[in-house]
């Protein structure tokens, strides 16, 4: 009798969750943007250098090299040489200006970014639809020994979907969903001269639905390599792949490789420039990056541009990034 309940109890809890339907998330409503304008600079390559407070996005592992408690901030500034509406539009942020927050310490962290800010009007599907997704990360890292530095993300998911239909009968609904998720990092220093890393987003990531079916978040794989050329020139390279769950138009989501290089001039300035993409054999497929940073004890203050491609738009686009830390 009680094997009959039990396996009861299981059928008819699937029954119930394969009776909703998807949930009407773009394949890309969990990407926000990448984090930090000093990696911004850098091609984007900064899973084993990582030593400031961007750790909990690039490898939670890079908190054990902060020198300082950090309170940082990121802004997404302007985009410019297009239509501002076409090229954040196809955003998951839209041009959301305040993108990260976050308070660190070579042990742990608190932070918090948006991972979708979307509204869209008269599409195919909806008369009206709005994503809105955040993501708040405790984080913490350890000296696994001399070498090597673990790092944890454990991530708490909250949003709400709104969507509004006038065919084929007028209906609108709002859906609110919480989840959770796990980060992993790993730091290898093989001596001053050389550290290699890895980190894994999302392994494994849920956010549940009041309407719909769960969501898994995508998978994403980050591997790098940082070599110090000298005493003033840093270079990093990493190689991403991101795993979505939801296919993009049938397109396959492919490897993303990323080479950035650092120049420390005196008086603490930071020149630095990079560049990233599938395939650096098609212009365009390639983005390009420059930064500039600048130390002081009472501020760290990072700037970056990219340079970058989209279809449908024949000019290249430009986006700004600027963070600020403050030690405290």
């Amino acid at each position: 009798m009680k094997i009959f309940v039990t396996v009861s109890l299981i059928f008819f809890s699937a029954i119930f969750c394969f009776a909703k339907e998807s949930s009407p998330i773009l394949y890309n409503s969990f990407d926000g943007i990448p984090i930090g304008a000093k990696p911004g600079g850098m091609g984007e390559a900064f899973v084993a250098l990582v030593n400031n407070a961007d750790a909990p996005y690039w490898n939670p592992a890079g908190l054990i090299f902060l020198e300082s408690n950090l309170y940082t901030f990121m802004f997404d500034l302007a985009r410019s040489k297009a239509k501002g509406k076409n090229v954040v539009e196809r955003e998951p942020l839209q041009g959301k200006r305040f993108t990260y927050l976050s308070f660190c310490s070579s042990l742990g962290a608190l932070s918090w970014r948006p991972l979708s800010n979307f509204r869209e009007e008269d599409s195919a599907l909806y008369s009206e639809r709005e994503i809105n997704i955040n993501k708040y990360t405790l984080s913490f890292a350890i000296p696994y020994s001399p070498e090597v530095s673990f790092g944890m993300n454990i991530n708490y998911l909250h949003g709400s979907l709104g969507i509004a239909q006038d065919d084929p009968s007028p209906h609108a609904n709002i859906s609110s969903g919480n989840g959770w998720g796990l980060d992993w990092g790993l730091i290898y220093t093989h001596s001053p001269l050389l550290k290699m890393g890895i980190s894994l987003e999302n392994g494994p990531a849920y956010i549940y639905w009041s309407d719909y079916r769960s969501d898994r978040l995508p998978l994403n794989l980050r591997v790098g390599i940082g070599m110090n050329l000298a005493e003033f020139l840093t270079f990093a390279s990493d190689f991403e792949q991101r795993f979505y769950v939801r296919k993009n138009g049938g397109r396959n989501s492919l490897a993303v490789y990323h080479l950035g290089l650092e120049y420390v001039l005196p008086r603490n300035i930071s020149l630095r420039l990079g560049m990233f993409g599938e395939n650096f054999s098609e212009k365009r497929k390639v983005s390009y990056t420059w930064g500039l940073g600048f130390i002081e004890d009472m501020y760290i203050l990072d700037f970056s541009l990219k340079k970058y491609y989209l279809d449908g738009i024949g000019s290249s686009v430009y986006s700004y990034l600027c963070s600020l830390s403050l030690p405290f």
